[in-house]
């Protein structure tokens, strides 16, 4: 086997398509079909499923198989970056994990411009998912550097920065007027959530999944929806208070009590096999962060 066979095999199982995997790994269809067969005939099983559309899906034992060769890619790039950065060069590709509904878009963006701005041959690709997905791509090489929430298990993490989760209520609202709100005060009430179930795994970390049987009155697929469905009064729901727009017309932000902070860092699989690119974005981003609370505490 090879490294284009490899290279081939994932980016079929990332996109399920034979024409976005050519495209992902600039190879022609016919290249990529060639060294999916050559890949399945020297291990003599079948690892994707194909149809007459061509699309892919793993079969049982692509799944026990894919981690693995993820992990190997991952370490070839490693390998190459450290090559080149004993050469005096900084390049490559950084795939980057961040957290739906939970990582500041405004910090993200301003961490990657600091980051393209100091190494622009490094290639980022971002991936978005859930506080789950995001842990999970990290154990499994599928992203190189995430942000998550710590502590988490199985994965290294360097703290960045704390957050703290607010209640958004509509003006009028019952409880509007209230400094901070109880779990208690919360118990009657209807959500919205995002429909990547991001705002229920809050809430059920804030105040415990017993203790609390959320109404969930809608979901909707981006904050912007969600905040103008509670303008109009149609529910509430739970935010980190970094992601919130710097105007919130017609909504209120309510503190929890007790108050409840996140505590957010990048995380690795393994300090010691991070790639360069990953050790420099987290360096990168641990500076931004240290230097923007310096500046606006």
């Amino acid at each position: 086997m090879n490294f284009s066979q490899l290279q081939s095999f994932v980016a079929l199982a990332d996109t399920g398509s034979f024409t976005e995997a050519a495209y992902a790994i600039d190879l022609t269809q016919s290249a990529v079909s060639h060294a999916l067969s050559a890949l399945e005939s020297e291990l003599g099983v079948t690892l994707l499923q194909r149809n007459r559309k061509g699309v892919v899906a793993l079969t049982d034992v692509g799944q026990k198989i894919i981690p693995y060769v993820r992990t190997l890619l991952a370490q070839v790039e490693t390998i190459e970056q450290a090559a080149k950065a004993a050469r005096g060069e900084t390049s490559g590709k950084l795939r980057l994990g961040s957290m739906l509904s939970i990582v500041s878009p405004r910090v993200l963006a301003r961490v990657l411009t600091r980051f393209r701005a100091s190494y622009p041959d490094i290639e980022v690709v971002l991936f978005e998912g859930t506080l789950r997905e995001v842990g999970e791509w990290i154990e499994k090489s599928i992203v190189d550097v995430g942000f998550v929430l710590f502590p988490a298990q199985g994965i290294e993490v360097t703290p960045m920065t704390t957050d703290e989760m607010c209640v958004l209520v509509p003006l009028g609202h019952r409880l509007h007027t209230k400094a901070a709100v109880t779990p208690k005060d919360l118990q009657e009430e209807g959500w919205i959530m995002e429909k990547n179930q991001c705002v229920l795994q809050l809430l059920e970390m804030v105040v415990g999944p017993s203790r609390i049987r959320p109404q969930i009155r809608y979901q909707a697929s981006d904050s912007a929806t969600i905040l103008a469905m509670i303008r109009e009064g149609l529910g509430i729901t739970l935010m980190p208070r970094m992601v919130l727009p710097k105007k919130l017309e017609g909504i209120v932000a309510l503190a929890l009590d007790p108050p409840h902070q996140l505590q957010v860092g990048l995380a690795v699989r393994s300090q010691a096999m991070a790639s360069p690119a990953a050790q420099l974005f987290v360096q990168t981003a641990s500076t931004w962060i240290q230097e923007s609370a310096f500046l606006h505490p």
